[in-house]
């Protein structure tokens, strides 16, 4: 039986304004921060908790309802061990039979909503939280196996909503293990998502607080190989078309070069248009992952996330930092791909980092979308040169 960790501080914010909560918030962070000689690094680095191993750790439990109905044995003459033994013997288990047409099946299964999945807080290895997930469960099907035992799914995924785990993407790995043995399968597929929310200060003029989410996914692949893992983790983020700015730059006459030359001293943004991006940073196949922690703050040196509540002087900030950094979203591909990479030393070279993207263009009446697949090796490569 798995055990829990120490009760987590739980903020009182029963009639609290949001600028006590930021306080609250900020104090709590604070407490947090390295002592004298730590460095920020390895404060943001989360250890991983031990969950077989902490002494007080209460099982997860859902509440628990069993409706009200006549009983199988009250309904029919035999019983229902009687009844299904019967079928078993007499090779009635019509899933196990011999299908009419002997091809085997790629995939089979089903897709459930709002599944609670209990994983370590990615912002704090000494706490839980717990993220409501889509979770899609496939397994092949044998050419001599006319289908899958559907209940059995279920059951693999009920069962395994009592436990904690250290990330989705180790929950998507039990779940992929669990699918492909009870469905005696070859190869089991587990795919889950889940919007992980979190509160994020805002220190400045007024404090407030931000109500923040991040999507995190995973994927697992179980076969008689072993289980093959891709973690995954999306954000929405801004950019500024670099092209506008250099045409207008290019627009202005010799009456202009004094002006034109005190905007490019003071490095001051100019104008251009701004859209708003969801990206998706993908790490397939790798052994040793950076926490969230540590990949937002690789991602935050890329682009500029958006941002839910927005004073007015982060409003500015936010809007100045995007236009003083134009980008494509190729350049945001490329980017992220190779910053990303110096976080995997020590992962296999065969390791691949994808990305995909969306632009909602702000003055056109359709979205750019890219994508961008890359080994370790070549990005490695690429740092090696630079």
């Amino acid at each position: 039986m798995i055990q829990s960790l120490e009760e987590p501080t739980v903020l009182d914010t029963t009639l609290m304004d949001s600028a006590e909560l930021s306080e609250k918030l900020m104090t709590t962070q604070a407490s947090a921060e390295p002592s004298s000689g730590q460095s920020h690094q390895t404060n943001r680095v989360n250890q991983p908790v031990d969950l077989k191993t902490q002494s007080d750790m209460k099982r997860v439990l859902l509440p628990i309802h069993q409706r009200n109905r006549a009983g199988f044995n009250d309904t029919f003459e035999l019983s229902a061990h009687e009844t299904i033994e019967a079928m078993n013997q007499s090779g009635q288990d019509i899933a196990s039979q011999q299908p009419e047409f002997k091809l085997p099946l790629k995939k089979m299964g089903v897709t459930r909503t709002g599944v609670p999945v209990q994983i370590v807080n990615p912002f704090d290895s000494n706490d839980f939280v717990q993220i409501s997930c889509d979770v899609s469960m496939h397994v092949s099907v044998a050419e001599d196996r006319r289908g899958i035992h559907v209940s059995r799914l279920g059951d693999t995924l009920a069962s395994h909503t009592t436990d904690y785990y250290q990330s989705l993407d180790e929950y998507a790995m039990r779940v992929a293990e669990s699918t492909r043995k009870v469905q005696h399968s070859d190869h089991a597929v587990v795919q889950v998502s889940g919007q992980f929310a979190f509160l994020e200060p805002l220190n400045g003029v007024k404090s407030k607080v931000s109500l923040e989410s991040l999507l995190l996914s995973a994927r697992a692949e179980a076969s008689e190989t072993g289980t093959k893992l891709t973690s995954g983790i999306t954000f929405n983020h801004i950019t500024a078309c670099p092209c506008v700015q250099e045409t207008f730059r290019h627009s202005h006459g010799p009456e202009s070069d004094e002006l034109m030359g005190e905007i490019s001293r003071r490095e001051m943004p100019l104008l251009t248009h701004s859209q708003r991006c969801r990206t998706t940073v993908l790490i397939d196949g790798a052994s040793q992952l950076p926490n969230v922690a540590t990949l937002l703050d690789c991602i935050d040196s890329v682009v500029v996330r958006c941002q839910n509540t927005m004073p007015r002087e982060y409003e500015l900030l936010t809007v100045y930092k995007a236009h003083h950094k134009p980008q494509f979203l190729e350049d945001v591909l490329r980017e992220l791909s190779v910053s990303i990479a110096g976080l995997l030393h020590g992962n296999s070279p065969e390791t691949r980092v994808r990305a995909t993207s969306i632009s909602m263009e702000s003055i056109h009446d359709f979205d750019l979308d890219g994508e961008i697949d890359s080994s370790l090796a070549d990005l490695e490569a690429m740092l090696k040169d630079e």
